[in-house]
């Protein structure tokens, strides 16, 4: 087990002491005491952007909790103290910048045995100037080894720091004949022995000045292409794939990538940008995909893609990491298919990266779906489109609902991995009390969200946007902004009801196929942001984009199927009624993220266009053609009907009158 994560204080833009509070809670009060620059702490948990430490050397709190990123800043500073300190040894005249240069220093100094100069990068080593095989000794790493005469692979580390990562050598005699599975599994077995330096979360300035920056990756130690263009360009291509496939064990040693072709972009999906490519192979083999998938972050310096890219990279951090460590890892552990993992890595400094799997063959929407043949994959599906898209959708619905709280029993169960070993990949995130918007903020919110809901009357049954129902919807909106601490709370308090779950298993993100018997199956995808959650709010994010019919006749099936199959999995037996409760406020709670959403939809579909009543239902082209727009439009819509149709007033009066008399707050005035 490696050993606490320390971290240093930076102070605030100025240097100055910077609050500590006594709880995880946004809300809760700060000690009296702050803590002072060049103080030393050690990680005791670490959740999301929230970290409880204990102090070790300078001033301030004992103990406590900060926050690890404030705006665009980060006050405090992660590192690892093994690493840091052979860094400087090996390069004495010039200290490295950062965390990551002095690790990319420790790395290519023990790999080339020559001084590394931090100003010049003089000795860096470039993946065209790698050694053939990744560099293996004493002091830096482990190595994992397929025998191919069936004996158990051996890993080694005789190292007395944590161990940087070293490669993952397959000894394959004929690759035309390849055991994809076994493969598989030991590639995933090896990347669990090795060690890394964990993520430091990073500001907007860092972005700004670091994201036109080729660097290494934390996870293979080369760079690696963040763009369709340099994937194309003479720096990567056929080579850079080859060497990269090889370091991360997904083809043998002694294949190659011949020819790269076909690069063309894919739309779809508001998380990054994505693009397909081809590849021939030296020799072609059974389960070695020649049709591949590339995700990559948004271009920074693209007017309309610059927002994107901040929230994924800063917003959402590290969101991708996690992706990428989730196919690294669990490739081979999990109860469905994900896309065979070809290469993936990121960079902290730069926040750039790439992920290459294989590319699901969707299936032509213009197919009668009773002409698809057994195994052959169905059309790419599309949130808030179920009843023209899915023959059956109650069908697919129930085989989510029992993937993810299979997956959710498995991570209980212990069969996913090492529990707390995955904690250190996929944070827990079940822990982290979001704060309530000021009553200013929500009054500013709830205001455009009201005209907004008001204009946009033909999305609702006839009489449903009355006056008196809108201020029920005021009001219980009112009520989940104010107890928002104490609901997040109440739904994390047992964690029995937490667990490593997929952050958005919805019908866009998975693949499906019927087998020679007609029977459904299913795979997954995009496993950003993966880490342990609040089950009843995962489960609600894998419905949000249904109809609500679907939720009238089928809720209560559909939530015993959870809680019997997470039980079965290996889970707890957990209370439907507790299940259910959290599933609405989790609703709730989405409806007042949307409410600040509304600006971004004006900019797509301009305001006079709602008013004047031109736009009439989804089916406008604008909201078609634009997934986030027609995402938010449709998310105010299901859950402003959610409110009436299970009586969401009731559900908050409950809630609110079973705390404590201490706990009772006064709400906004409208």
């Amino acid at each position: 087990m490696a050993p606490p994560a320390r971290w240093e204080i930076l102070g605030d833009a100025d240097g100055a002491p910077i609050p500590v509070r006594e709880s995880n809670s946004l809300t809760a009060p700060a000690l009296s005491e702050k803590i002072e620059k060049g103080a030393i702490v050690e990680e005791v948990r670490l959740l999301g952007e929230q970290l409880h430490y204990k102090l070790v050397q300078g001033k301030g709190p004992a103990e406590g909790w900060l926050l690890t990123c404030t705006g665009c800043r980060c006050p405090i500073k992660r590192f690892c103290p093994p690493l840091v300190e052979q860094a400087k040894k090996l390069n004495a005249e010039n200290e490295a910048a950062d965390m990551w240069e002095q690790y990319w220093i420790t790395r290519c100094a023990a790999a080339t045995k020559t001084p590394v100069n931090v100003k010049t990068r003089e000795g860096c080593i470039d993946f065209e100037e790698e050694p053939e095989e990744p560099p293996v000794t004493a002091e830096t790493g482990v190595k994992a080894t397929k025998q191919m005469n069936g004996a158990t692979p051996s890993y080694s580390s005789t190292s007395k720091v944590e161990p940087i990562p070293g490669g993952f050598t397959w000894e394959q005699g004929d690759s035309e004949v390849l055991d994809i599975k076994a493969m598989t599994a030991e590639r995933c077995r090896a990347e669990w022995q090795k060690q890394f330096i964990p993520w430091t979360f990073v500001g907007h300035q860092v972005l700004m000045e670091n994201h036109r920056k080729l660097l290494p990756g934390m996870r293979y130690g080369i760079i690696f292409p963040h763009s369709a263009e340099l994937l194309e360009s003479e720096k990567f291509g056929a080579r850079w794939l080859t060497k990269a496939f090889q370091l991360a064990g997904t083809i043998p040693t002694d294949n190659a990538v011949k020819r790269l072709f076909n690069v063309r972009p894919v739309s779809g999906g508001g998380a990054c940008l994505k693009c397909s490519f081809e590849v021939e192979y030296e020799k072609p083999a059974k389960g070695l995909h020649t049709k591949l998938f590339m995700k990559y972050p948004f271009d920074f310096e693209h007017v309309k893609q610059k927002n994107d890219r901040m929230n994924s990279s800063i917003n959402l951090q590290p969101g991708d990491l996690a992706e990428n460590d989730a196919y690294r890892l669990l490739e081979s552990a999990l109860p469905f298919p994900m896309p065979k993992y070809y290469f993936g890595d990121i960079n902290n400094s730069t926040t750039n990266f790439v992920l290459i799997t294989e590319l699901i063959p969707f299936g032509s929407k213009k197919k009668k779906m009773e002409d698809f043949q057994p195994d052959e994959v169905e059309p790419a599906y599309d949130k808030f489109l179920d009843d023209e898209q899915l023959s059956n959708p109650i069908e697919y619905y129930r085989l989510m609902t029992k993937a993810n709280a299979t997956m959710a029993g498995w991570y209980k169960a212990g069969k996913l991995g090492d529990k707390e070993r995955m904690l250190y990949f996929f944070f827990d995130q079940s822990q982290v009390v979001p704060p309530s918007f000021s009553e200013a903020e929500f009054k500013s919110k709830l205001k455009m969200g009201e005209e907004f809901v008001r204009s946009a009357t033909t999305f609702f049954p006839a009489n449903l946007i009355t006056d008196k129902n809108m201020t029920e919807w005021k009001r219980v909106l009112n009520i989940v902004n104010t107890y928002k601490p104490e609901i997040y709370q109440a739904a994390s308090s047992n964690d029995d009801y937490c667990s490593v779950a997929h952050g958005n298993l919805n019908v866009d993100n998975t693949w499906w196929w019927r087998d020679a018997a007609k029977e459904l199956h299913v795979g997954v995808l995009d496993w950003g942001g993966l880490g342990k959650v609040c089950l009843p709010h995962k489960l609600w994010w894998s419905f949000y984009s249904c109809e609500l019919h679907l939720l009238e006749g089928h809720l209560e099936e559909l939530l015993d199927i959870f809680v019997d199959t997470y039980a079965t999995a290996g889970g707890p037996r957990l209370d439907k009624k507790v299940v259910r409760r959290d599933f609405m406020f989790a609703a709730l709670d989405q409806m007042l993220g949307l409410l600040g959403a509304i600006p971004a939809v004006y900019r797509v579909i301009p305001k006079k266009a709602w008013t004047n009543g031109e736009v009439k239902d989804r089916n406008d082209n604008r909201l078609r053609d634009n997934f986030l727009t027609r995402m938010y439009v449709m998310g105010v819509v299901l859950v402003t009907r959610m409110i009436f149709a299970f009586d969401l007033g009731a559900l908050c009066d409950d809630f609110v009158k079973d705390l404590p008399a201490g706990k009772k707050k006064k709400l906004a005035t409208l």
